[in-house]
C-alpha cells in the first residue's frame, strides 16, 4: 500500500484495460515526508524487514529476482543487499523508476539492481526467464489478479517461486470508502484465499499464505503517533505542513478503516511446476 494519491504503488500488469492504475505524480516534497516513516526507497509498510518476511526460507543469493511495482527503489536494494539476489524491478511511474535509479546509484548496487519503467498490461519479460517473482502490496490495485497469477507463471524458470505481500479489502464500507477518497487508491474487494485459489488455477503448487493484519494494526497506530508527535516537525522540515497535515489526515482515515475489519494484510506464495 502506499500513502498519497499514488497508484498503490508501484504496479502494472493484468487485464487489458490500461486504465488500472492511476498514475499520479510523486511529488519531491511527499518523498521525503513519506521516507521518514517508512524507511529510505520504500512507499509501502514495513520497510527491510518485510521484504525478509517475504522471502524467508528462500536463498536468492545469485537469483534473478522479478519484482512488480519496485516504487522507490527500497525493496530491489533490499533483495540484494540482504539476500543476495539480481533484480529487475518494473514500476509504471517515471518519476519513481528515476529516483530508484539515483538510489541505487547512491547505494552502489547498479551492477545487480535494474529498474525498468513500463506500462499497464502483460509483463514485458521473456518467458521462463527468472528464478522468482517478488511483490510487495501492488497487486491488490489490480483488477484481473488471475491474468497476473498466469504472467507471473509463465515468466518463471521451473521451480521458481512467487513471493508476496498484499492488502486485501473484504469489503467496502464507510470508512474503507473514505480512506480511497482521501488517497485516490483503486482497492478492488478481495482476500487472501482468492489470491491462493487463483494461483492454484494458474497452475501453482505448495501454495501458501498467512494473514498478518494484527502486525499492521499496531504498527499504524504508532506511525500516526509518531507523525503527530515525535514526527510532527521534522517531516514539515523535509516537506511542507501541508504535506504533513495531509498524512496525519490520511493516517486517522487508515486506522479506522483497520478498526473495521476490512482492510486486511498477508503474506502468500507458491511454486512453479518443475
Amino acid at each position: 500500500m502506499l500513502a498519497k494519491t499514488s497508484p498503490g504503488g508501484n504496479g502494472m500488469n493484468g487485464s487489458e484495460t490500461t486504465d488500472t492504475y492511476s498514475q499520479n505524480s510523486y511529488d519531491a516534497e511527499w518523498m521525503p515526508a513519506i521516507e521518514l516513516i517508512w524507511g529510505r526507497g520504500f512507499i509501502a509498510p514495513g520497510g527491510e524487514d518485510n521484504v525478509a518476511r517475504i522471502v524467508k526460507g528462500i536463498d536468492l543469493r545469485g537469483k534473478r529476482v522479478l519484482e512488480l511495482g519496485s516504487g522507490a527503489g527500497g525493496g530491489g536494494i533490499a533483495l540484494a543487499r540482504h539476500h543476495g539476489a539480481r533484480v529487475v524491478g518494473l514500476e509504471i511511474e517515471p518519476t519513481l523508476v528515476e529516483y530508484s535509479r539515483e538510489l541505487v546509484a547512491a547505494e552502489g548496487y547498479s551492477d545487480r539492481v535494474e529498474f525498468r519503467c513500463t506500462e499497464p498490461g502483460p509483463l514485458p519479460v521473456e518467458d521462463a526467464s527468472f528464478d522468482h517473482f517478488y511483490s510487495s502490496g501492488v497487486i491488490c490495485h489490480i483488477d484481473d489478479k488471475p491474468a497476473v497469477f498466469r504472467d507471473v507463471l509463465r515468466l518463471l524458470k521451473p521451480g521458481g517461486m512467487l513471493l508476496g505481500y498484499d492488502w486485501f479489502f473484504t469489503e467496502h464500507n464507510a470508512a474503507t470508502e473514505a480512506w480511497m477518497e482521501i488517497t485516490g487508491e483503486h482497492m478492488p474487494v478481495s482476500n487472501l484465499q482468492a489470491y491462493v485459489d487463483d494461483m492454484q488455477m494458474a497452475g501453482f503448487e505448495a501454495v501458501s499464505s498467512e494473514y498478518v493484519t494484527d502486525w499492521y494494526i499496531a504498527r499504524a497506530a504508532d506511525e500516526l503517533r509518531k507523525l503527530e508527535g515525535p514526527l510532527f516537525d521534522e517531516v514539515a522540515a523535509v516537506s511542507s505542513p501541508e504535506v504533513r497535515d495531509n498524512l496525519i489526515i490520511e493516517w486517522r482515515s487508515l486506522n479506522e478503516g483497520l478498526a473495521t475489519g476490512a482492510m486486511q494484510q498477508g503474506y502468500f506464495r507458491g511454486r512453479k511446476p518443475d
